[in-house]
């Protein structure tokens, strides 16, 4: 038995002497290398390792599935709270979009809140959105219809572009309208009357600049896990949908051929993506037709 002990004590492991070998070589190839080269070596793989987990991240919010249906929304009240922010652009934009609104007579019931973006200078759409309000109010007054809900704010944010703006300052003016858009959903921008503490549970625009960096404001919170109610009281708001910021862009009735440019850019990042004319859909594309919306 010692003998056999002293002959195992002489050999080395299966595959050791492989390894020791393989080992030395790279100490060998690592140490071959200056200071600089491991440091740069060292920063491509943590930026390899940050750039995949922001992409898996980054595909896990665009690929959000929709509510179970076997969980639907509960009724709208008090403890369930519902918040719609509406993108109005001016002139055409707003019009359409209200016009797409006013098809929906109980928004008022619907939505406890809702909250309008319009852009610097935009006088019109603010004031067509309280005229909007009213028309909505009273039209639920006449029929008699209970359970209203008056609440609503419009919110002025920065333009990102204006009309005939160089190129050289249109991204910091862009960078301003986003910036104005993340207080707008966190709600903390000064122009809100109402501090409800929700992030909106659905996001319409309809291809205004802005609406743009609403929907990339809104990708960008909800990437670095922000949503849902914010509140203290987020206790009383237990539907665990709410305030997630689902996006639908559709798309203006007077593009028949093409896609606008907001359109485009959008496209890829909104929950859907509706167009008022068939032509415009594609085989394989996320693009949805449901007919003329505007009226």
């Amino acid at each position: 038995m010692d003998q056999d002990l002293e002959s195992l004590e002489g050999k080395e492991p299966p595959f050791t002497s492989h390894q020791s070998v393989w080992l030395t070589s790279t100490m060998d190839v690592i140490r071959s290398f200056s200071y600089r080269q491991n440091v740069f070596f060292l920063c491509m793989g943590i930026a390899f390792m940050l750039i995949n987990a922001a992409y898996f991240r980054f595909a896990s919010i665009l690929d959000r599935q929709k509510p179970a249906e076997k969980s639907p929304r509960p009724k709208t009240s008090s403890k369930h709270p519902t918040h719609l922010l509406v993108v109005l652009g001016s002139g055409g934009h707003t019009a359409e979009m209200l016009n797409i609104l006013q098809q929906t007579p109980l928004l008022q019931v619907e939505y406890t809140h809702r909250t309008y973006v319009v852009s610097s200078g935009d006088s019109f759409s603010a004031s067509k959105a309280v005229e909007f309000e009213k028309e909505l109010l009273e039209q639920l007054e006449r029929e008699s219809i209970q359970g209203s809900n008056k609440e609503y704010d419009i919110v002025t944010v920065r333009r990102a572009r204006r009309v005939h703006q160089g190129i050289m300052t249109a991204p910091f003016s862009t960078l301003a309208c986003l910036f104005d858009c993340f207080k707008v959903l966190r709600g903390t921008h000064p122009q809100l009357r109402i501090k409800h503490g929700q992030y909106p549970d659905l996001i319409l625009t309809n291809g205004p600049g802005t609406g743009v960096c609403v929907v990339l404001a809104s990708i960008i919170l909800l990437f670095f896990g922000l949503a849902s109610p914010h509140s203290k009281n987020a206790k009383d708001m237990s539907y665990h949908s709410s305030g997630q910021m689902r996006t639908i862009y559709i798309e203006s009735w007077a593009r028949v051929e093409s896609l606008s440019l907001s359109g485009k850019i959008l496209k890829p990042f909104v929950d859907r993506f509706i167009v008022q004319w068939p032509q415009l859909v594609k085989k394989g594309d996320r693009v949805e037709y449901i007919g003329p919306l505007v009226t």
